[in-house]
């Protein structure tokens, strides 16, 4: 093998096993030089393989480092595992003809009008009472990746530098913001003592999904909430709520924008919750941002769908929606019972309880994972290489019709697995 396609594979190698994560910076072509005893050259013949793989970037005047991954979920499997979505066949599109139907008959082409950049009124106070939430500094968003973008904006200046993640963490919140700083995942929130090592690190955004978390399925404890609540009263750094799925948690605890709205960054997205095409949420912000984040928004988008925000609100309202969260609830316990029991009779597959939402994350233990997946690996959501064995089983993309053979599917993959392990 020629010397640079060695060198390339070395390095390659390197940021498999975390050695070099994303965003890292790799050795000079100098130090690589010395360190192989051959020319520049060659090394930069490796470098230039590296990036055409798409493995390294190049900062003028600064030098390599390691890519941050650029995915878009896709699939065409049949039997996927991977889409954390509900399926739209849930949805009670009767209901929702209805109320389409009766916003044309009353407001006839009234239902195109636009909103105001902060979002329809109506709906507002509407979801303030239905997630009991304060209203005076509630935007109406495109889901919760618009409201991931804004903030991104707002806080633009070294955001990559001074934002905190969990780990593992929600991938598209890893993309935007460029993810270097983590702190490790316990089965009641973050380490804290890993926790008070990073924030004197100029750290001024946490990223958090305390309630149903992405990928892990766990949720903070009130005791963990109230600490950090007091770590952010004392440090300068503002908490970024995601609230993933608390509609799918039987009992959730007091959310951070309850204990410390004054520092904390609230975003709820609708579409997770109802249907993918709900394109809808909103966020929550303290007074000292809410200007800049209302600009932010205008000069992004001007304003939400206005015939979508409609909708929401009567679909709320009429009870609609609250219907559809009890029944959806039923499904996602009985379908996870049912996965759950494949999980535990699989040699070498592992998972730590209570797990809520309509995921599980599993860990191998002594067995591979196949190559070809039918669900979200581990490096999806972690540079750590002890997550490389663990994986997100995502259950509720699927129609009832398919379901059922897709759990014959799960199983006969498993089977494999657990042989191997025996």
């Amino acid at each position: 093998m020629a010397l640079y396609k060695h060198i390339a594979d070395k390095i390659e190698t390197d940021i498999n096993r975390g050695v070099f994560k994303p965003g890292d910076k790799i050795p000079s072509i100098r130090h690589v030089a010395a360190e192989f005893g051959c020319s520049k050259l060659t090394v930069q013949k490796a470098f230039e393989r590296l990036k055409n793989r798409g493995w390294i970037e190049n900062i003028v005047g600064s030098g390599s480092y390691v890519r941050f991954p650029e995915r878009i979920n896709r699939t065409g499997d049949i039997f996927d595992f991977k889409t954390a979505y509900l399926s739209e066949s849930f949805f009670p599109y009767l209901q929702a003809q209805k109320i389409f139907s009766n916003l044309f008959d009353e407001q006839k082409a009234g239902v195109f009008s636009t909103p105001p950049v902060e979002g329809d009124p109506e709906l507002i106070a509407t979801l303030g009472e239905f997630y009991r939430v304060p209203t005076r500094r509630m935007l109406i968003i495109s889901g919760a990746q618009q409201g991931l973008d804004l903030t991104a904006k707002v806080f633009s200046t070294g955001i990559s530098e001074n934002i905190l993640f969990e780990d593992p963490t929600y991938p598209g919140a890893i993309s935007l913001f460029k993810a270097k700083h983590f702190v490790p995942l316990q089965d009641d929130g973050p380490d804290l003592a890993a926790l008070d090592d990073l924030l004197p690190a100029q750290i001024r955004l946490f990223y958090t999904m305390p309630t149903v978390h992405n990928p892990t399925g766990i949720s903070y404890s009130l005791e963990k909430k109230e600490r950090i609540a007091r770590r952010a009263r004392q440090h300068p750094f503002y908490i970024i709520e995601d609230d993933y799925l608390s509609e799918y948690h039987e009992s959730p605890v007091p959310r951070f924008v309850d204990l410390f709205p004054e520092k904390t960054i609230y975003i709820k997205s609708l579409s997770q919750t109802t249907v993918s095409g709900i394109r809808l949420g909103f966020m929550i912000v303290p007074a000292d941002l809410y200007e800049k984040f209302l600009y932010t928004k205008y000069t992004s988008d001007i304003a939400s769908a206005g015939l979508v925000q409609k909708f929401v609100r009567e679909f709320i309202q009429t009870g609609a929606f609250a219907d559809y969260i009890t029944k959806t609830d039923q499904k996602i316990r009985q379908r996870r019972e049912q996965v759950l029991e494949l999980v535990n009779t699989t040699p070498g597959l592992t998972l730590q309880l209570p797990q809520h939402g309509c995921s599980l994350w599993v860990c191998a233990q002594d067995t591979a994972l196949p190559e070809n997946q039918p669900w979200n690996t581990g490096r999806e959501f972690s540079f750590s290489p002890e997550y490389r064995n663990c994986f997100r089983l995502s259950f509720m993309n699927l129609d009832d019709a398919i379901f059922g053979r897709a759990l014959e599917y799960l199983q006969g993959i498993f089977s494999r697995m657990g042989s191997e392990t025996g």
